[in-house]
């Protein structure tokens, strides 16, 4: 195995347990020199693909905002504080479930998305969103990334073009999959390993990675957050039957503060399933910063 880390461009690999769920001839590579994973070969990564909506196939809009229902609301409920009156610009951001609740508290809420056909969906439901960055110049207070940066071919390229469309100050937010997810990390759970590796992610981060990547690509890390969106039924259906869909098949005992305490206790080993950065451009000026996120920084330090 001769391919470079795209991180630190090690050649020191080590396989993965486990397959890419619709690509057998791929690999799942992890680098011993900085815990990067990746995949032998990035199939999926030409804008073409998603542009066609291959991602998604033939998934109906309303049938595919029920399945993003419960990560919209979280996700809003966590930044309208922070997007009030302020410009903000949600890269990739498929079906616009969130983008609908951002803009009853953002001054401007835009998007970014490259499927073609849902084009006609946001115009009807009046949502700006352009077909790739080249398209705004516009500057915004907070720019997201929700489960977009895994997709991409070339990270620190699309991370130094949207520093170009970021405020003063201005914060980007990404959150994406773990690789240190504990079932893969500690319950090494054959089942989920051939199914969670997918051609359209040929990149991976664990807190150690993600936070080199920004690093590398001229941002500060203002903040880190663990979230487990999956909870203890569904890791115990995965256990037990090696299958997904356990927190719908046993969704009556799926319970809210069972999956609280289970969520803090990945936490504190970092094996929830999702890690969410919160970063600037590196010499940012906090002057900038109004006293409430001078707050958040402190008490997340």
């Amino acid at each position: 195995m001769t391919q470079k880390c795209y991180l630190c461009d090690s050649k020191n690999h080590k396989k993965r347990k486990g397959s890419v769920r619709d690509s057998a001839p791929l690999s799942v590579l992890e680098c011993k020199s900085c815990s990067f994973v990746f995949l032998s070969a990035n199939l999926h990564t030409d804008e073409a693909f998603y542009k066609e909506g291959n991602m998604h196939g033939n998934l109906n809009v309303e049938t595919w905002l029920e399945t993003t229902k419960k990560d919209d609301h979280r996700r809003f409920e966590s930044l309208k504080k922070k997007i009030k009156d302020k410009n903000i610009l949600d890269f990739g951001c498929g079906n616009g479930g969130f983008l609908r609740l951002a803009r009853n508290a953002a001054k401007k809420a835009e998007g970014i998305e490259l499927q073609e056909n849902l084009q006609n969906y946001f115009i009807k439901n009046n949502l700006k969103v352009y077909k790739n960055i080249n398209q705004t110049e516009e500057k915004y207070d907070y720019i997201t990334l929700f489960h977009v940066i895994e997709h991409l071919a070339s990270p620190k390229k699309m991370l130094a073009k949207l520093a170009q469309n970021l405020s003063d100050g201005g914060e980007i937010i990404i959150e994406t999959p773990n690789s240190d997810d504990v079932l893969l990390k500690a319950y090494k759970n054959k089942g989920f390993s051939n199914f969670t590796y997918w051609s359209c992610h040929p990149y991976l981060f664990n807190e150690k990675t993600l936070k080199k990547l920004v690093e590398d690509s001229g941002f500060k890390v203002t903040s880190f957050e663990r979230i487990q969106r999956y909870g203890l039924v569904n890791h115990l259906y995965w256990l037990i039957f090696n299958k997904p869909g356990g927190h719908k098949k046993w969704a009556r005992f799926d319970f809210g503060f069972i999956n609280f305490i289970y969520g803090k206790i990945l936490s504190l080993f970092k094996m929830t399933d999702t890690i969410v950065i919160k970063i600037r451009r590196s010499g940012f000026n906090p002057t900038t910063l109004t006293r409430q996120e001078i707050r958040e920084i402190l008490v997340q330090q």
